[in-house]
């Protein structure tokens, strides 16, 4: 993921203390720069463009309020927030897949940089309808991303489908040997097995684990089933951005499972 310096000129700025949570909005324009926003928040007497991000439709990031100031993007929650833009107007347009995936990159690269409790919509916040009904949220933020695996590579997915939480849930449920519903209740925690590093190195459980921290954006390079370098760095920075023990493994007793099966 490359971030595009703008280099924009502000005004006088604050520190942000606290960062817990991200916040989309989309621009309201088919068609914008970073200098547009900039211009047109310092034309509200703003100290610049109050986004933190914009992503455009080709899916390019560039860096707009430094992303330790406070921003002006959620009236009454800027204190402890980061603001991504995402450029286009999705009350009534479809965002291009380019720029979906930049937002799952981008969200990925904010949560292993802050402790992130939340990602929200401006409409959670504030009453407005922005980002807009067709926003697509729920596949930015969960990750519902392709996964491209070869056709040996026997998952639950296929190539080009979306490998979706649901899935992930389903597949970890076939490994385990618990009921196949989609829902991760207390059988599916109670069956869970260890993923270390001496333990389950090509355990069922893996394939799915790979397929979906991919989607989510922390990369584990080849579904193979195999649980290489890799895939524990890939544990390592989503332990990294949801509070767990930063140490590689998958047992119920870090809360790393709970967390990949968003129970906790």
């Amino acid at each position: 993921m490359k971030i595009i310096e703008t280099n924009l000129k502000f005004k006088e700025l604050s520190v942000r203390k606290l960062t817990s949570r991200v916040i989309l909005h989309h621009a309201e324009a088919s068609n914008c720069t970073a200098e547009d926003i900039h211009r047109w928040h310092l034309a509200r007497g703003w100290s610049g463009a109050g986004y933190h991000f914009l992503i455009r439709k080709d899916g390019s990031i560039y860096r707009l309020r430094p992303k330790n100031m406070i921003g002006a993007h959620a009236s009454g929650n800027n204190s402890d927030s980061i603001g991504v833009c995402f450029e286009g107007k999705y009350q009534d347009e479809i965002m291009p897949n380019v720029q979906i995936k930049a937002g799952q990159e981008l969200l990925a690269y904010l949560r292993g940089e802050y402790p992130i409790s939340k990602v929200q919509k401006h409409s959670d916040v504030c009453n407005t309808s922005c980002p807009g009904k067709n926003f697509p949220f729920d596949v930015i933020v969960n990750g519902q991303a392709s996964v491209n695996v070869t056709k040996t590579e026997e998952v639950h997915i296929t190539p080009n489908n979306t490998y979706t939480y649901r899935d992930f849930v389903k597949d970890v449920q076939k490994a385990i040997g618990a009921k196949i519903d989609g829902i991760a209740g207390p059988e599916t925690l109670s069956k869970t097995v260890t993923v270390s590093k001496t333990k389950n190195r090509k355990h069922a459980v893996v394939k799915p684990l790979q397929c979906y921290l991919n989607a989510v954006g922390f990369d584990c390079g080849r579904v193979d089933g195999i649980a290489g370098t890799l895939f524990d760095n890939a544990v390592k920075s989503f332990q990294k951005a949801n509070g767990c023990v930063c140490d590689g493994e998958i047992t119920a007793r870090n809360k790393t499972w709970k967390k990949l099966l968003k129970l906790a």
